[in-house]
Parts: structure tokens; C-alpha cells; sequence
């Protein structure tokens, strides 16, 4: 089966092109208008889009016939046929499909005219390679509303590779999901201008390896850097950012209440990058929420990254987020990424909660192990992380 999207500035003309290069036998599955600045660039003001498609199964029933009776098949040739009754005589119709041909095209439209009318795949058939993708995207945790957006634009559009084999098609996934995310915004530091960036999150996230290979990253290039440790509840806090500020040989500020963080901040002034490691707390701690809302107002941060495990569950994230939303966090910092098998949860959230992406981590390593980070990467994780790949 073939499908096809023609585009054109009126129905009448759309309709020309499909029976120019599909046929007479082509079947209208979906038509819509194109509103300026569409889909790549083709939605000017009044044009059309239709997608048609045709059968390219060839009917095999009439060659077997003539191969079982050969003899049958001269006669018919040699010798004109008896004539019936008066008015028995019907035309010929040589492009008419076989029964079971006709009645397989209709099935397949009809499944994908309902995939097209409808707002879930599930219980539909789904052709060639595209079943397999589609089971490949659930077994990961992504979110079945992006898997089936994915899914519903291949199959309105197969492209050129069309849907038999998994690989393109997978690829083609790949970058439509990665699309999806906002535009990557990891730390960035001006020559002259002073940045100050806090890690917020719930403990055991890994915000103080973060904040030590954050700094570990831009003291290599000559940055100068200050950690502040504002996690002084924590048993062991203090004595790890410590010893990570030794090994990195760059100073370390303790900041126990907000109006001392404030302080720090204006001596500081001349530090090019100033790393705020505050203490964890869950979702549902009010109070620390509301206490970590002071100290930050007390710091004004440019940047502020909410630090999640990559193995958390995705509706514990999403309680997280929702938690820490008011204390105007902009980034999402994504760690342990090695930890994780799957990695639908962090797509699902890298797409749906509208925050950029800062950095990623996936070893032990400090310093080390921290990249920007790289939907494209996040997205093909999907198929080659997952034990069903």
C-alpha cells in the first residue's frame, strides 16, 4: 500500500496530482487547509493539503489460472466468445481490483481514516515496522500522548523509506521527539559579568557532585569560582563540598542563614561564577520549600536548575516540579543518567514541563562525567538503552 500528501493551491488541483500519480483506483484518507507559515513553509493562505493512497499489490488470481490451464487460456485467445442472450453482454473492467484485494485496501483505509479521527492508537493495527516502534516507545515510560503523536505523523507521512524497515524508522523518531524539546540552555559565563547559579532539588539528586563538576568544568578554563554550601543540615554536607573545593583547589563559602548567603554574594563581587548547593528536601516539605524560597530571593540567582535522578519516576517528578515551580526555577539538570535503563520519564519531562535542559550526568567521576546536555542524545536513548532494543 502507497501513501501520499499533495499539496496545492486549490482541491480541484490537489485531486489532478493524486489521479496523475496514484491512479484511478486512489482513495482520499484525509484532507485539511494550510494556514501561513505551515509545515515547511508550504501553508500559504488557501492552499490544500490531501493525503491519498492506493493498493500496489498486484492481483495475481487470473495468472494462476492461465499457468493451470494453459490449454483453456489458448482457446480464450483464438476464439471469440459465445454470445449470450440479448442485453447479457457487460464491458470488460480489466483495472477492477480482486474481492479479497478491494476488501484488504478497505480495511487499511478504514483504519487509517479512524487513526486519523481519533486521539489514541490503541487497538488499531499498526503497518510494517511501525507496530514494533510503537512498542518500543511505550516499553521506555514515554508518554503515551507524544509516542502516538510520533506515530500518527509517520503514518500520514511514511517518506521515502515507507514503513518496513525499523531502523529509519527509528531515526526519523529520534528527530521528531528531539523537536519536541525546548532549545538546550546550559551555563553560559560573559566575560565581566558575574553569574550566580543555584542547584535546588530533593536530597540524594546529586546536587552537590553537580555544583562540584559544574565548577570543576569552568575552573578549567581559567573561570574564577566560588562554592557556596548552603546545606548545612545535612550530616556530611559540609565535609563532601569541602573536599570536592579542596581537590578542585577553588574557595568555599557556608552560608547558614539567608541574610549570610547575602553577604557572601556581595563580597564575591568580583567571582565570574558563584555555585549555590542548597539542601534537599521533598515535594511535600512546605516549610523547607518555603525557608529555601528565602534564601534564594536573598541570592537572586540568574539561573536556577532543578537537579533530578534520572531513575525517579515520572509522576514523582512531575510532584517535584510542580513543588518548585514558585521558587521561579528555569532549568532541568538530569543526573545519573547511567543508573537509568529506560529513559522515557526524562523526555516525557524534558518535553511537557517547558524547561530547558542545562547539563546531564552519568558517572561517578567528580571531576568529570558532565555534559550539556543533548536531546538528540536523550531521544535515541530511548531505543538503544531499552532491554527490548
Amino acid at each position: 500500500m502507497r501513501i501520499k500528501k499533495y499539496v496545492a493551491d486549490s482541491m480541484p488541483e490537489a485531486l489532478k496530482q493524486v489521479k496523475a500519480d496514484l491512479g484511478p483506483r486512489a482513495v482520499i484518507l484525509n484532507t485539511r487547509t494550510l494556514r501561513k507559515g505551515g509545515k515547511f513553509g508550504l501553508g500559504k493562505k488557501g492552499q490544500v493539503e490531501v493525503t491519498a493512497a492506493v493498493d500496489t499489490e498486484k492481483p495475481v488470481a487470473k495468472k494462476t489460472a492461465a499457468k493451470t490451464h494453459p490449454a483453456k487460456k489458448t482457446q480464450r485467445s483464438t476464439e471469440p466468445p459465445a454470445p449470450g442472450p440479448a442485453g447479457s453482454a457487460k464491458p470488460a473492467r480489466p483495472r477492477q481490483l480482486p474481492a479479497a484485494a478491494f476488501d484488504r485496501l478497505s480495511k487499511q483505509i478504514e483504519n487509517l481514516q479512524a487513526v486519523l479521527r481519533s486521539n489514541t492508537l490503541q487497538g488499531l493495527f499498526l503497518p510494517g515496522a511501525l507496530e514494533t516502534l510503537s512498542q518500543q516507545m511505550e516499553s521506555t515510560g514515554l508518554r503515551r500522548s507524544i509516542s502516538e503523536e510520533i506515530l500518527k505523523e509517520i503514518l500520514i507521512d511514511p517518506g521515502d523509506t515507507g514503513l518496513k524497515d525499523l531502523k529509519p524508522l527509528q531515526n526519523r523518531a529520534v528527530r521528531m521527539i528531539c523537536e519536541r524539546f525546548p532549545k538546550p540552555a546550559p551555563t553560559c559565563l560573559t566575560k565581566g559579568v558575574r553569574s550566580v547559579v543555584a542547584l535546588v532539588g530533593p536530597a540524594g539528586a546529586g546536587k552537590t557532585t553537580s555544583a562540584a563538576r559544574i565548577a570543576a568544568h569552568f575552573a578549567q578554563s581559567d573561570a574564577s569560582v566560588v562554592l557556596v554550601a548552603a546545606d548545612t543540615d545535612r550530616v556530611g554536607g559540609l565535609e563532601q563540598i569541602r573536599a570536592y573545593a579542596g581537590i578542585l583547589n577553588i574557595p568555599v563559602d557556608v552560608a547558614y542563614t539567608s541574610e549570610e548567603l547575602g553577604e557572601i554574594i556581595g563580597n564575591r563581587r568580583e567571582t565570574d561564577l558563584i555555585l549555590i548547593d542548597t539542601a534537599g528536601m521533598g515535594p511535600t516539605d512546605a516549610e523547607g520549600i518555603a525557608k529555601l524560597n528565602d534564601l534564594l530571593k536573598e541570592a537572586a540567582p540568574n539561573e536556577i536548575h532543578l537537579t533530578l535522578g534520572a531513575p525517579t519516576d515520572l509522576q514523582q517528578m512531575r510532584d517535584i516540579v510542580s513543588a518548585f515551580t514558585p521558587l521561579g526555577i528555569d532549568r532541568l539538570l538530569f543526573t545519573k543518567l547511567d543508573e537509568a535503563v529506560r529513559w522515557g520519564a526524562i523526555c516525557t519531562l524534558g518535553i511537557e514541563s517547558n524547561l530547558c535542559l542545562s547539563f546531564t550526568t552519568d558517572g561517578r567521576a567528580v571531576p568529570g562525567n558532565l555534559n550539556p546536555a543533548d536531546p538528540t542524545a536523550l531521544s535515541s536513548g530511548l531505543f538503544w538503552r531499552s532491554p527490548n532494543d
